[in-house]
């Protein structure tokens, strides 16, 4: 054998050993419970998993302990989507990471949750410049995201409340949001405005909850 096709072969053969070592196919274990984030008790919703690539698949925690396992690649991004009529569905970011060197692993993790129940803070936005009644940009952007999240959360009614220093202020804002939000049609039937001077954004909490099926 000629020396330059040893020296590919031996090239080639380190090459092969070295892909075989790429941690691309390792798996983990994921030993995983769901809880409110506020009172900490476990509960029983959907998680859809939606890889970088690849299918996405919906698991289920346990009625009692919220649990369930899961075999994961390591390292993969996952888009997770919390759903259930107990839950306020949002989207989050999992990325389930091995131990180094081992092609399967177990590890543990806590999904914290914002479970539906009348007063629970579900999300906070600044939509208002400082001292002023304009909408920001990113402040609209907000108000979109939560028009598509009343959508999917259709079980549940909910509490606007607009902050400022002054109520004088507060007030004001209030008139621009709900300027702002006069083309939402049905779903301004499932929101109370009300205005405060807890600082200076938007709170949006729970009012009431509801069967969607009745």
């Amino acid at each position: 054998m000629k020396p330059i096709t040893v020296i590919i072969c031996f090239l080639l053969a380190i090459f092969s050993i070295n892909a075989q070592n790429v941690d691309l196919g390792e798996q983990v274990m994921v030993k995983a419970k769901v809880v409110d984030v506020n009172t900490k008790q476990p509960l029983s919703i959907e998680l859809e998993f939606e890889p970088t690539t690849g299918r996405k698949f919906v698991v289920k925690s346990l009625e009692n302990s919220g649990k369930f396992d899961q075999l994961f690649q390591s390292g993969t991004e996952y888009k997770v989507t919390y759903t259930g009529d107990n839950v306020y569905r949002e989207e989050t970011v999992f990325k389930p990471m091995g131990k180094a060197g081992e092609s399967y692993s177990e590890i543990t993790h806590t999904f914290e949750v914002k479970g539906l129940a009348p007063g629970v803070v579900v999300e906070t936005f600044d939509v208002f410049g400082a001292n002023s009644t304009d909408l920001t940009s990113a402040g609209k952007s907000a108000l979109k995201k939560m028009k598509v999240l009343m959508r999917f959360n259709r079980n549940a009614s909910f509490i606007f409340q607009v902050n400022a220093p002054t109520k004088s202020l507060a007030d004001k804002r209030l008139n621009t949001l709900k300027d702002y939000l006069g083309d939402w049609r049905r779903l301004l039937e499932r929101i109370e405005f009300l205005s405060g001077t807890s600082g200076n954004s938007l709170d949006i909490k729970v009012d009431k909850l509801k069967d969607v099926f009745k």
